[in-house]
């Protein structure tokens, strides 16, 4: 199969499969990092860097992107979107899941960021948590890739911190938003039709017919589904 070398390319594949994992989460399951080159990775093109492209594809709503294949980085299409919202999104709300004790402190406190202003970049959120990189960071992430699992919220895009002449400077830091905030409406059409267990199913049935030699209940592990 041909390496993918245009942006365009990797949207045009993602279109066709349905879901691409960002790296390599199963052996045999299509992923961006074994579809292109090393050597065009990282140069900062939007057209042909692939690091570009996933935040790219998020910003311009042409993919979803994001730990939203079971917590692991990945791409979704327009197409398949609805079917892993159905199989993957709580059926209870987030207040029952607290008092249920189904979601960690940190997991709350973050959603209540989210319903109180978005979008919200990684610096944003790090602040607003009074936590740093070092510390009381990784708790943080965790909650971030969480609430993408479950598709509360997905990466929006990414942008730089400016300095106080307005110029920007360092890594860009993802951008987070609402997944309802975000998702065009035409995606989610057909969710509501759409139980858990068809949703699972369909996913599965996917990722199998996409895949090369993949076990069913590996990908079904892999997916969290």
């Amino acid at each position: 199969m041909a390496k993918l070398l245009k942006y365009d390319d990797f949207l045009n594949r993602v279109e066709e499969l349905g879901f691409m994992a960002l790296s390599n989460i199963l052996p045999g399951f299509p992923s961006l990092a074994e579809e292109t080159p090393k050597e065009i990775w990282h140069t900062g093109d939007p057209e042909t860097d692939p690091w570009c492209w996933k935040d790219r594809a998020a910003e311009e709503k042409r993919l979803a992107f994001g730990c939203i294949l079971g917590g692991h980085k990945g791409f979704v299409s327009a197409r398949m979107y609805s079917t892993f919202y159905a199989a993957c999104h709580p059926e209870r709300s987030m207040e029952e899941r607290k008092a249920y004790g189904e979601v960690s402190q940190a997991v709350w406190q973050l959603w209540k960021l989210f319903e109180d202003k978005t979008p919200l970049d990684t610096a944003d959120i790090r602040r607003m948590m009074g936590v740093s990189l070092k510390k009381g960071g990784s708790r943080v992430n965790s909650a971030i890739e969480e609430l993408q699992k479950y598709y509360y919220v997905t990466v929006a895009g990414s942008r730089r911190k400016t300095d106080k002449f307005g110029k920007p400077y360092g890594w860009p830091a993802n951008v987070y938003d609402k997944v309802m905030n975000w998702v065009p409406g035409e995606w989610m059409n057909g969710s509501s039709r759409m139980n858990r267990e068809e949703a699972r199913e369909k996913i599965l049935d996917v990722g199998i017919a996409i895949g090369k030699n993949i076990d069913y209940g590996e990908l079904a592990k892999i997916l969290g589904i």
